[in-house]
This record gives structure tokens, C-alpha cells and sequence, in this order.
């Protein structure tokens, strides 16, 4: 084949940074002397990659790819695609893979996850269409699926510099193992430059100083300085930093860079520019986010913002300058939002809503464009469901889910958009739950349910949507139990349960599967007990006892893992309770006391969890006459409870408010919590106490209790 080019990059705009840096890093790099000349796959190994095509300027208004973009596709040894959510909703990145297979084949195609998730069959899927389907013999996409060679760059994944050995090792046609070894080797070289790179570092900050003073009349040279200094620290000094653990040294250039910045007039900048800034700060302030400075985060987000809002008011019809502006208006929003900061994060989510809602409403807007404005939708509503405004959230969601509706309907083959709405159905059935209204909630679920049967019945050999379906089913199942229709819950678990079984039989290494059964056999082990069938439920929760303890072991690293051993433990903490075996009992309860904390004062679900496990320790406690450890445990689950109670209607709050009550000996406001609970036809899994109980023994046979209380 006569190739002008040895890659074509594929990418969405809204990847261009990883594009940019990937065709960097290709053209530059200097293949190592003792591999140079070796043969390889595609004959003897060269100095350099040579040129790798990335522009999309040619792209026409059609639809279709021009005259320029498909020379270039057949003029590629390779296609390398850059993966992300924003990738797999691409057209035009659709296109060129789909393009790539039919003029070169399919055997070259590399692929470079930058974000979401690879064939998760949901809005985090990375992966576009083309690039998960082979192509049948007339050149069209059939339904035999692919598996595309793919390098990581996820956090905790392969990392910026495995990664390029990967996307190298295909394009060289050269072991991974060998391209590793030799520049391991030039690592050892290397690192004695680290020292000299961070006292660049310094020198370049100081340096920066100097020249946003002297060089304030001279636009054009401070664009170039802008230019290369972004290049310097996303490019070489970033990675020589994370390879040696550094970036401390990188925040401290990210700070003198942003003053820096500070002294630069956006209109004197050129697009370009201005663009990479946006980035940079972007980046930087990712990074500040992840270490929790809040403050630090907000300062990056923000002049990202300034830097968009510039780009978009010189170009007002630019759909694309449009859709940038809204991005980092999200990001302003959510950094507020992991403050807590309700009323601004609210102000900046309307914000991107509202720039959502411009580039929709521009002729011809981009598939991807019309998805975002339901996208913000929805996280404005998770934002106000969040912050306790559940009229609010419970309009978005609905409005969300009736624009959605619509691209299913005209849409029913994409698979990915099918999946959003059942997450909208899900998010409904969360907010109509807090309201108390769980029969609505209990509707929502079930269709969520109904859309995963649909979207199975399209792919039913994909591990994801079997998953995804259990996890629906539990859902439903656990609002099924809180309406006291136990029977139906138990019958949705053990669906949940056989569908994970199944899956685990292929797999039995995949922890994120073996949590979701053991989570499918504690929600069936609760509906069980509810309905009086105690050794049932117990032989249940057996089975899921050691990937609870796995669970329990993960701690803070995994936050779901600690939710579904919560669940394993209440219930464990209720049927030792149920047959008298306080020893059993103490040991659960002081597990579930330790294993879960509030971290949020505002959560109403963290809050309901910690004070159902106080409640349950503190049953445990006067059961076994210790009646100062369980006065201890109701007034921390009272001041937990306290500041919510009186206007709460949802269960997780009322049902442990109950139980304080009730154990406390206060008949006047359990008779009103009573009162309130009935009203929203709750029904609760665990039998409400009996104050004064106190046991003697804790003798059992079958579960049957052989002492009374006395």
C-alpha cells in the first residue's frame, strides 16, 4: 500500500488536547538505537514513526467525509482512535473507523482510551460503533463483535508512557516487551536530568514573571511564550514529574503559570491559544479537584472559563466554541458542588444548561450537541436532588426523560441512548423514593427494568447488560420491600441472583460480578426474612458471607463494597437479634458502627445508614441489659436524625427515627413517626423493638429461640 502518512488520528474536538499530544509524542520520539533495522511485522524497524495525520479542517457540512480526509484514511498505514464517551457519540469519528476498515482493513486499527469505559453498553462507553463490529463481506458493519488492541490512559491504568509503548509497539510491529526494556533503560539516563528539569522548572516560572512585565506591548511575543510554555508542561516536564512521583514541582509551575496568565489581555490572543489555555487550566484544575483544593480548583476552572467565554463571543454561530463554553461552565459548577456550595453550583449548572440549550438550537446541530442538553438537564436535577430541592430535581429528571424519550423513539437502534433513559427512569425512581412517594418509585424502577429486557434482548451475549440488568432488578427489589410486597421483591432478587451466577460461573475473578451477587443474595436474604423464613434467609446469607468480608476488607477504597457489606451486616445484626445470640449480635453490630461513617452532614442516605446501624446496636445493647451503651448509641443516632426528622418523608430517615424513638421509651413522638410512616405506606424489613427486652441465654436451635425475654 503507498502510504503518505503511518497514522491517521481520529478524535472528537472535544479530545484535541490527547489528539495533540499523541501526534507529538509519535513524531518525536526517536525509536532506540539497538532496536533500529530489526525486522519487524511490517518490515525493518525505523529511526522515527514519520507523519501522523490529525486535521479535520476538511470535514464537510454534509454529513460526509471530504475529498482530503478519505485521501488521507487511504493514504494511513494505521488508524489510531482516540476513545472517549465523546468519541463513541462522534459522527464523524464513526465515520473514518468505519472509512479506515473498508479502504485499508482491519487489522491496523489501535485504539487509545482517554476516558469512560470500554463496551460498558452505557453513556460511558468509549468505543464507537465501528470500532466494536467487524465488517461483513459487503463492507458493512455486521454484528460479529471486535476487539480492538487498545492502550489505557484512565487513571490507574497504563499511564502516559506504557501507553505510547503500546500505540509504538503497533505501529513498529516490535514486541511491547523489547520497546520497554530500552527505554527502561533510557529512564536510568534520564532521571539524572529530573533535578535539572525542576530547576527549569523554577527558572521558567521566574522567567515568566519577568516577561509579563516587559513584554506587555507585545501581543505576538506573548502568544508564542503562552504557546510554548503550555507545551512545555503538558508535554515533558509533566510526564518526567509523574514518572518519578514530582508533581508538586508541576503545581508549582501551574501556579506561577497562572499568574502569569493573569497578566495576558484574551484579546490579544490569538484561537489557538486560547484554546490551549483553556485546556491547561482545565487540566490543572482536574488535578487540584483530585487533591481536594477546592479553592485552587475553582481559581483554574474559572480563567478556563474566561479563556471559552472569550473563544465563543468571537465566533457566536460556532456551535463548537458554544459546546467548549459550556464544558467549562460544568466544571465551575461541579467544584462548587464537591464544596457543598449549593446556591453557586447551581447558578453555574443553569449556566451550562443554558449554553446546552443554544448549541441545540443551532441549524444542524451535531447528534452529540442534542444529547448534552439532556445530559445537563439531568445533572442540574442531580444537583437539586442532592441539595434536598426534590420538586426541582423530579422536574429535570422529567424533562430530561420526555427529550429523551424522543431519540429513543426516533433512534431505537442506539443502544447507548436506550441505556440513558433507563439511568433517567432510575434517577425518577430515586427522587419520588425521598419524597415519599414509593409506589411512584416503585413504577420508575420497574421501567427501568422493562428498558434493560429490551436492550438485553438486542445484545444478549453482552456481560454488560446482563449486569446492568441485576443491578436494576435490586433496585426494584429493594422498593419492592419498602411497600411490604416481599414476596414479588424476593422472586426479582433471585432473578438478579441467577443472572449473576451465571456470570460469575464464566468469570469467577471478576470482583465487580461477585459483588453483584452477593448483593443479589442479601436483598433476597432481607425480602426472606421479612416474610418470617429466618433459616432460609440465614443459609442466604451464608452463601454471601465471604465476599461481604472481601468487601469489609476493600474499607474506603471501595465505596460500594462498603455499602453492600453495610447491608449484609444489618441483616446479620437482625437475625442474630431474631434468635437470641446477643454474642453474634454485639460482634455485627460493632462491625457496622465501624465500617460506616457520615462524611456528609447533608446526606440523608449516609445519615439514614449510620443511624439504622446506632438503632440496631443499641436494640443490641439493652437486649443485653447494658443500658448505658445503648442510651450512648440513641443520642448519636438522635443528633444524626434530629436536624431532618420533622420534614423528612423518606424512609431511610424515618425508619431509624422510629426505632430511637420506640427504644427510648418516648410513646408520644413514635406514635407520630408511626403516624407519618403509614402515610407513605412503608413497611420495614427488620421488626420495630421492643423496648426492656433482656435476654439470658443464647442457646438456638434452627433458628427457633428457646429462652423468652423477661
Amino acid at each position: 500500500m503507498n502510504t503518505r502518512f503511518q497514522a491517521f488520528i481520529s478524535y472528537s474536538h472535544a479530545d484535541a488536547r490527547w489528539s495533540a499530544w499523541l501526534q507529538r509524542k509519535l513524531e518525536t520520539y526517536r525509536v532506540p538505537r539497538r532496536v533500529r533495522g530489526q525486522p519487524g511485522k511490517y518490515g525493518p524497524v525505523p529511526e522515527r514513526i514519520g507523519a501522523v495525520f490529525r486535521d479535520r479542517e476538511d470535514l464537510s457540512a454534509a454529513g460526509d467525509l471530504g475529498d482530503t480526509i478519505r485521501g488521507a484514511l487511504a493514504g494511513s498505514a494505521a488508524l489510531l482512535v482516540v476513545c472517549s464517551p465523546a468519541a463513541a457519540r462522534s459522527p464523524w469519528v464513526n465515520e473514518e473507523i468505519l472509512s479506515f476498515k473498508q479502504l485499508n482493513g482491519e487489522d491496523r486499527i489501535y485504539a487509545l482510551i482517554v476516558d469512560g469505559e470500554p463496551n460498558a453498553g452505557d453513556e460511558r462507553e468509549c468505543f464507537p460503533p465501528a470500532l466494536r463490529f467487524h465488517l461483513d463481506a459487503d463492507g458493512h458493519l455486521s454484528e460479529r463483535r471486535a476487539e480492538p488492541l487498545a492502550a489505557d490512559l484512565r487513571r490507574g491504568k497504563d499511564g502516559r508512557s506504557l501507553a505510547l509503548l503500546k500505540m509504538l509497539s503497533g505501529l513498529l510491529g516490535v514486541d511491547l516487551d523489547l520497546l520497554r526494556q530500552r527505554e527502561q533503560q533510557r529512564q536510568q539516563r534520564r532521571l539524572l536530568a529530573i533535578a535539572a528539569a525542576s530547576v527549569c522548572g523554577m527558572m521558567l516560572t521566574g522567567y515568566l514573571a519577568i516577561t509579563a512585565s516587559l513584554a506587555r506591548n507585545d501581543a505576538q511575543r506573548r502568544q508564542a511564550q503562552a504557546e510554548d510554555i503550555l507545551g512545555f508542561m503538558l508535554g515533558d516536564l509533566r510526564q518526567k514529574l509523574e514518572n518519578v512521583g514530582r508533581l508538586d514541582l508541576l503545581d508549582s509551575v501551574g501556579d506561577k503559570a497562572m499568574h502569569y496568565f493573569a497578566d495576558l489581555d484574551p484579546r490579544d490572543l490569538s484561537d489557538t491559544a486560547l484554546a490551549q489555555q483553556a485546556q491547561a487550566l482545565t487540566q490543572l484544575g482536574q488535578v487540584r479537584l483530585d487533591q481536594g483544593r477546592y479553592p485552587e480548583a475553582l481559581e483554574s476552572f474559572l480563567d478556563a472559563y474566561r479563556r471559552s467565554e472569550a473563544l465563543a463571543a468571537r465566533r457566536p454561530g460556532d456551535g463548537a466554541r458554544l459546546f467548549d463554553r459550556g464544558q467549562a461552565e460544568f466544571w465551575v459548577a461541579f467544584v462548587h458542588w464537591q464544596a457543598r456550595d449549593f446556591d453557586a453550583a447551581r447558578l453555574w449548572m443553569e449556566r451550562y444548561l443554558d449554553s446546552s440549550r443554544a448549541v441545540a438550537a443551532l441549524p444542524e446541530p451535531r447528534p452529540e450537541w442534542l444529547i448534552e442538553l439532556i445530559y445537563a438537564e439531568q445533572n442540574l436535577a442531580v444537583l437539586e436532588l442532592d441539595a434536598g430541592s426534590l420538586d426541582s430535581a423530579r422536574a429535570g429528571f422529567a424533562s430530561a426523560r420526555n427529550a429523551l424519550e424522543e431519540h429513543v423513539r426516533t433512534t431505537p437502534e442506539d443502544l447507548q441512548l436506550a441505556w440513558a433513559l433507563a439511568n433517567l427512569e432510575s434517577w425518577q425512581g430515586t427522587a419520588a423514593e425521598r419524597q415519599g412517594r414509593l409506589v411512584l418509585a416503585t413504577g420508575f424502577f420497574r421501567d427501568q427494568v422493562h428498558v434493560l429486557d429490551r436492550i438485553r434482548e438486542a445484545e444478549p451475549e453482552l456481560p454488560r447488560w446482563q449486569q446492568l440488568s441485576a443491578v436494576a432488578e435490586l433496585l426494584l427489589a429493594a422498593s419492592l420491600n419498602t411497600t411490604g410486597r416481599f414476596a414479588e421483591a424476593e422472586a426479582v432478587a433471585e432473578t438478579a441472583k441467577r443472572r449473576m451466577l451465571a456470570l460469575t460461573e464464566r468469570d469467577p475473578e471478576n470482583a465487580d460480578w461477585r459483588l453483584t451477587l452477593m448483593q443479589a443474595r442479601v436483598a433476597r436474604a432481607s425480602a426472606l426474612f421479612a416474610q418470617g423464613r429466618q433459616a432460609e434467609a440465614t443459609a442466604e446469607l451464608d452463601a454471601a458471607r465471604p465476599v461481604v468480608l472481601e468487601a469489609m476488607a476493600a474499607g474506603d477504597a471501595d465505596r460500594r463494597a462498603l455499602r453492600e457489606a453495610f447491608a449484609g451486616l444489618s441483616l446479620d445484626t437482625a437475625l442474630a437479634l431474631h434468635r437470641n445470640d446477643l454474642e453474634s449480635a454485639v460482634q455485627a453490630a460493632e462491625k457496622m458502627i465501624a465500617l460506616f461513617s457520615v462524611e456528609r452532614s447533608d446526606d440523608p442516605v449516609e445519615i439514614g445508614r449510620r443511624a439504622i446501624a446506632l438503632a440496631l446496636a443499641a436494640e443490641v445493647a439493652q437486649r443485653g441489659g447494658v443500658a448505658a451503651q445503648a442510651d450512648e448509641h440513641l443520642r448519636a443516632a438522635e443528633a444524626l436524625l434530629a436536624p431532618l426528622e420533622e420534614t423528612s418523608r423518606y424512609w431511610a430517615v424515618l425508619d431509624p427515627w422510629l426505632r430511637v424513638k420506640l427504644l427510648a421509651g418516648d410513646e408520644s413522638a413514635a406514635g407520630e413517626v408511626r403516624r407519618r410512616i403509614a402515610e407513605i405506606g412503608y413497611h420495614p424489613i427488620f421488626p420495630w423493638p421492643t423496648p426492656g427486652e433482656i435476654f439470658v441465654s443464647t442457646q438456638v436451635a434452627e433458628g427457633v429461640v428457646l429462652d423468652s425475654p423477661r
